[in-house]
């Protein structure tokens, strides 16, 4: 389980960064696990100046937070706060230094991602895709290999099924 939520800032943030990922273990970054400049990915520039940024909660944070939360509104309200809230006392620290000032935000929201950080049995983990030939059925994501929960997972999951569906087309040739 995660908390997730988006900020959207007036302008873009004086840093030279598109995305961090957090240990979990320093104050100085709070709750946060990752954060990603989302209009650094391709397909989601934006011509009105402004800058959104994901931030996603380190999974134990998210665990010592969600004690005895249940109502959504509430956990989407406190995803909102703690997150940017530790966000923007993130953002001199990876910036070029103290001085950096974050320009007016313009909207945030909270999320609770209730599938964010998978936990795969050993058998997903030693496989990078799962195909079913017999089904016409091909699984691949997150879930599958050695980097589960990481979008390079997803890739060379992607990839190992791609693979194996050409290795199988091969054959019937």
């Amino acid at each position: 389980k995660s908390l997730t939520a988006m900020v959207v800032f007036e302008e873009p943030l004086d840093i030279n960064v598109d995305g961090v990922k957090f240990t979990g273990t320093n104050a100085r970054f709070g709750s946060l696990g990752w954060v990603a400049r989302d209009t650094s990915k391709p397909g989601r520039e934006r011509n009105d100046g402004e800058e959104c940024w994901v931030l996603q909660s380190h999974p134990d944070a998210a665990k010592e937070l969600l004690k005895g939360k249940h109502e959504i509104d509430e956990i989407r309200q406190m995803a909102k706060d703690v997150l940017v809230g530790d966000f923007l006392k993130a953002i001199p620290h990876l910036g070029t230094g103290n001085d950096v000032v974050p320009p007016p935000i313009v909207t945030s929201i909270g999320h609770r991602w209730g599938a964010a950080f998978p936990i795969p049995s050993q058998e997903f983990i030693d496989m990078e895709s799962q195909i079913i030939a017999s089904k016409q059925f091909v699984a691949a994501g997150d879930y599958f290999g050695k980097l589960s929960g990481r979008i390079e997972g997803a890739y060379l999951s992607g990839r190992s099924a791609a693979n194996e569906i050409i290795r199988l087309h091969d054959k019937t040739k």
